[in-house]
This record gives C-alpha cells, structure tokens and sequence, in this order.
C-alpha cells in the first residue's frame, strides 16, 4: 500500500480517537469535583461510546491507529526535524498505550469483573510501589496526544500555506501554535494527575 494511502487511512482513524480523546480527557478532568462528579459524567459519556457499533468503530479504529502508525514509522524512518521526531516518538509510545489500556480495560470489565471507572485508574498512581509505574505511564499518554497533535497541526498548517500562497500564517506562528498546544498538554495532564492523586 503506498504511503499517501496509508496516511490517509491514519488520518481518519485518528479523528475518530481523538473526538474520544477529547471526551475522555474531558471526564477526567471533572475528577476536581471529586470521584463522584467523575463518574456521573463518565456515565452519561459511557451512553454514546460503550454503545455497541460506536465502541467496535473506537476499538477497530485504535488496531488501524496502531497498525498502520507502526507502518508509517518503518516506510518513512525517523526525521532530522525536531517536529517529525516528537511525532514519531508519541505516536510510538500512543501505539504502546492504547494497546496496554485497552486490554486492561477489558480484562476488568471480562476477565476480572471490575468497575473500570474513577477507583480503577485512581489506584494505580495513589499506591506505592505501584505509583512509580503508573504515574509516568498515564502521564506520558495524556502529553503524547498533545505532542502528537501539536505535531500534525503544524505539519497540516504549513503544507496549506505551500499550497495556498494567499495563506496569512508564517511558518513561525505555526510553530508558536504547536509549542501552545504542547504548553496546555502539560497543563492538562498536571491537572488530571493532581484531581487523581488528591481525590
């Protein structure tokens, strides 16, 4: 399959992980109302995506993430721009989470018979030693999804200002763009982790 195939079937998958991204850093984030307000919300999102053909879509849409990330990496190699790497590197690492995440999800909901909600993620990073594992682990996937975006935003945004001569942006606001992004990634995932330890 040639690589204008592969990013666009890359592209797709990844809009549709990042709307549930989006949402699910969103329900973490009410943890500042307490485990309670937590999982109220994670309820009423849990409607719309543990609904049966929306969670195939997520899960099928995770495997192609994953599947044709890795293919891109092995095609296109690691890149000298700083940009490209930071893209490869949380897309790698995004790879090994969603795959470790999402067994561990449905080992407890079918395996281990278990509430994956507040008290399931909260364990980890509020018990020692097991805090020394899962704080940098969650941590480290929040960041990456901002990375990562803050990556393709400005790739996609100084290719349309190639292609789009009238197009305002300087190569410079773009990147001043991405550095935001990366910037409220970190403040996101301070967040969400400080709500979890301190619930």
């Amino acid at each position: 399959m040639n690589i204008e195939r592969l990013k666009k079937i890359h592209r797709y998958s990844g809009i549709i992980l990042a709307t549930f991204f989006l949402f699910h850093i969103v329900n973490h984030l009410f943890a500042w109302g307490g485990p309670d307000t937590h999982i109220r919300v994670m309820n009423l999102f849990r409607h719309v995506y543990r609904f049966p053909p929306v969670e195939v879509i997520l899960l099928l849409s995770a495997l192609i993430q994953v599947t044709v990330g890795l293919m891109l990496v092995w095609q296109k190699g690691f890149r000298k721009n700083l940009y490209d790497l930071l893209q490869v590197i949380s897309g790698l690492y995004l790879s090994f989470f969603l795959l470790f995440h999402i067994r561990a999800v449905l080992l407890g909901r079918y395996s281990w018979n278990v509430e994956t909600d507040f008290h399931f993620a909260a364990w980890g990073v509020k018990n020692h030693p097991a805090d020394l594992f899962f704080i940098p682990y969650y941590s480290l996937s929040v960041l990456c999804v901002f990375i990562h975006l803050a990556c393709v935003h400005r790739q996609k945004m100084l290719a349309l200002a190639v292609t789009n001569a009238g197009f305002a942006t300087s190569p410079l606001q773009v990147t001043r763009q991405a550095i935001v992004i990366i910037a409220t990634g970190i403040v996101v995932t301070a967040l969400i982790l400080a709500a979890f330890i301190t619930a």
